[in-house]
């Protein structure tokens, strides 16, 4: 039990979580916290961190709040030279700060759209990225990075799922540079890996979507979903948890360049 209890610790870590105000980006920080790490939590609007804040401080662990746009490169320095300022170090980084757009068929998708969501997603995390393994490079100790892809960076969408061509592009770019990092990096004790969830309630995605679509979409929407999908059911944001705190810690030490799906058997047909 206590050689279980080692292999998930992560007592005198220090870890960044980006889009950290709502959904995924909480929960994962409060993974990282109750299992022993200090979190640094990012998010656009500093008031919204305050809910996150407050379990973090629960779990008996620093936090670090800090307002960035990691669209912006130099709110991405700001926030990883304030990180180091606090914490002298960066154990662990989980990009997860992400957007949607209207959903509209690859055809009708709007420059504006496009190029914001790109410029989040992808740019956003390449930034982030770049910034994070400056840092981990300096130390001894490496670091694991870990990227919030999806199960859309993995296959496409039919059309009646209501996909966005934006979305689906950003993420397939995050797995290129989730490989390309880890190949680059291992070197350096730098493993770089993703998440791609599929359809998990709680998200802030799912709350984005709730606002731009109607009751009587959603419910659709959700009836096709659940129908393709081999466990026929959503999947739940706590069962996330686990595979997160594997790939933090030392449990998943050999394990780089891999996009994980937790997505209820989509990709398996």
């Amino acid at each position: 039990m206590s050689f279980t209890k080692n292999l998930f610790n992560l007592n005198g870590k220090t870890a960044l979580v980006t889009g950290a105000s709502y959904g995924l980006g909480q929960s994962f920080a409060q993974t990282l916290a109750e299992a022993g790490a200090d979190v640094v939590i990012t998010a656009r609007n500093k008031e919204r961190l305050k809910e996150t804040e407050d379990i973090i401080k629960k779990a008996g662990r620093k936090v670090l709040s800090i307002a960035a746009d990691v669209s912006k490169p130099d709110d991405v320095a700001r926030m990883i030279e304030e990180t180091v300022s606090v914490f002298q170090k960066l154990d662990i980084a989980v990009n997860n700060a992400g957007i949607v757009s209207p959903p509209v068929r690859f055809h009708e998708m709007r420059l504006e759209d496009w190029q914001n969501v790109i410029s989040v997603n992808l740019t956003g995390l390449f930034f982030c990225m770049q910034k994070e393994i400056e840092l981990m490079m300096k130390q001894e100790s490496g670091g694991s990075i870990i990227n919030n892809s999806s199960v859309l960076g993995l296959v496409g969408a039919f059309a009646d799922m209501k996909p966005r061509v934006n979305y689906i592009a950003s993420k397939h770019g995050v797995n290129g540079l989730t490989k390309q990092g880890a190949v680059e990096y291992a070197e350096y004790g730098i493993r770089v890996n993703a998440i791609a969830p599929a359809w998990h309630s709680g998200t802030s995605l799912s709350k984005t979507r709730s606002d731009i679509q109607t009751t009587k979409e959603q419910n659709e929407r959700e009836e096709r979903l659940v129908a393709r999908t081999p466990m026929r059911r959503r999947g739940r944001i706590e069962e996330l948890q686990g595979l997160l705190l594997f790939l933090a810690s030392d449990a998943s030490s050999y394990v780089t360049g891999q996009i994980i799906a937790s997505d209820g058997g989509w990709t398996a047909h």
